[in-house]
């Protein structure tokens, strides 16, 4: 009999060693990917700056601009306050993607099993990103399908508004779209007699944050600017599109396990698989306007677990333990061969402090040159426009934030037209105009016309690498 009762207890403890040690190596994984990837990579520079502007002083959209809600460059920023580096940047993105991928790997062995969960896991590292408001976004869609399939109390419930209105926070689009598809399945899947009592409960946790959030802006005086650049400007963002064949995977996951969904529903009517695809559309948009792999990895992370709940259920007894240890191991293999490839040729810098201790691209010195010379002509009496995709990079490098012009980007100008900038920069003899040769041409992400003006209102002066100064004629 006592041994019978052991039985159960060492199963359980041999499934907490299996789950621990399986965090473990995604934590190893992702760490190892995000510290040791060189530092190219503009998003992550954008990003980081974004969130060292706050940790500045600078108020979000009151001082500087952005199209996104600023809940993830906020969240990020607490990190910099211990210590203003790229380094924190990054151990605190790894942080937030271990958590992410331990998230997403529990929640997917619940529906499958270990072994499954672990290989989407794995498989999808090597893959990864720096960690944003998608991820944030991401997270977020989990907790309320994890809500809507498992918990019933009304505090459960309480906390899925609270949480998808904060995805909102870190993306309007998608996480509006969140917010009212959790919402209507919540009703769709209550009692008819419990729908009123839990949407209230629901709406009660948004309004919540909602109203955090609203007297956030309007102490900070930011109230306007942030419906402007937020909401306002998103009709400005024409253009503002790209489509690349490394997201054409996410979107075959997608429409592969969103089919099974569809089918698993309308034979068996489990609401298990209406949530999950209803949800997993949120997610989805991610990918809008911007079909890349940056993007859909978590639409393809999402309905991955659909097809691997089906291929279990078809061929989970001809898939043998070592068809998985084969697996895992390319996965890994796969990922530190993408760390190893990303490392190679990287640099390290000591003179520059926001940088120390990230692998750099071997341009760096480039760059600090560009900088050094521009804090020279600043020196002097100067005003220095830069109209540049690296813009960023050589605040950091000057431990300074130069708003517009760090996120001079198509759509996250608010309603100001891009033009009214360059026509200030070129008005003055004594201003500076520093601009890559062609300026973006052909960029998605660039304002029309930039290039254009500067070079008929304005002659070069002198040029180092790609890079070209301008005086006002």
């Amino acid at each position: 009999m006592q041994q019978l009762d052991r039985m159960p207890s060492r199963k359980k403890d041999t499934e907490r060693i299996t789950f621990v040690l399986s965090i473990a190596g995604i934590a190893l994984l992702i760490f190892l990917k995000e510290l040791l990837c060189v530092a190219d990579n503009l998003d992550e520079i954008r990003n980081y700056n974004l969130s060292r502007a706050i940790v500045m002083g600078l108020v979000p959209y009151r001082d500087f601009n952005m199209v996104m809600p600023p809940l993830f460059i906020q969240f990020m920023a607490l990190p910099l306050l211990v210590s203003k580096t790229l380094l924190m940047c990054r151990i605190a993105h790894s942080l937030f993607l271990t958590f992410t991928m331990g998230m997403f790997y529990k929640t997917a062995r619940g529906e499958t099993d270990h072994r499954f969960a672990l290989f989407v896991t794995l498989i999808t590292i090597p893959f990864l990103d720096i960690a944003t408001y998608n991820t944030m976004f991401f997270v977020c869609a989990m907790a309320a399908y994890i809500i809507l399939t498992k918990c019933e109390s009304n505090r459960a419930i309480f906390v899925m508004g609270m949480v998808t209105t904060l995805s909102a926070l870190g993306r309007q689009t998608s996480g509006t779209l969140l917010i009212f598809a959790a919402l209507g399945l919540l009703i769709a899947f209550s009692d008819k007699g419990k729908r009123l009592k839990r949407s209230l409960v629901y709406l009660s946790g948004a309004f919540v944050v909602g109203i955090a959030f609203l007297v956030y802006l309007l102490s900070t005086g930011s109230f306007l600017k942030f419906w402007e650049y937020c909401f306002f400007a998103l009709y400005k963002t024409e253009g503002n599109s790209a489509f690349y064949m490394d997201g054409v995977a996410g979107l075959v996951l997608l429409v592969a396990g969103g089919l099974i969904d569809i089918l698993r529903y309308r034979k068996t009517h489990e609401k298990k698989a209406l949530i999950h695809l209803v949800l997993g559309l949120t997610v989805f948009t991610i990918g809008i306007p911007i079909v890349d792999l940056m993007h859909m990895v978590y639409t393809g992370l999402w309905f991955s677990v659909t097809i691997a709940v089906t291929v279990k259920e078809l061929f989970e007894d001809k898939i043998k333990n070592l068809i998985f240890i084969v697996a895992d191991s390319c996965a890994v293999i796969l990922s530190l061969a993408f760390t190893f490839i990303s490392f190679s040729g990287a640099v390290f810098v000591d003179d520059i402090d926001e940088l120390r201790y990230v692998p750099m691209m071997s341009s760096i010195d480039s760059f600090a040159e560009i900088a050094a010379f521009n804090r020279d002509l600043e020196s002097e009496g100067h005003r220095v426009y830069v109209f540049a995709k690296e813009s960023a990079l050589l605040s950091i490098i000057n431990d300074e934030y130069n708003a517009p012009y760090d996120l001079f980007l198509k759509g996250n100008l608010g309603l100001n037209d891009p033009m009214d900038y360059v026509k200030e920069a070129c008005s003055d003899p004594d201003n500076y105009v520093l601009m890559t040769e062609g300026y973006q041409e052909g960029d998605w992400e660039a304002p029309e016309g930039v290039y254009e003006y500067v070079t008929t209102h304005c002659h070069p002066v002198f040029s180092y690498a790609q890079y070209v100064w301008y005086v006002p004629d």
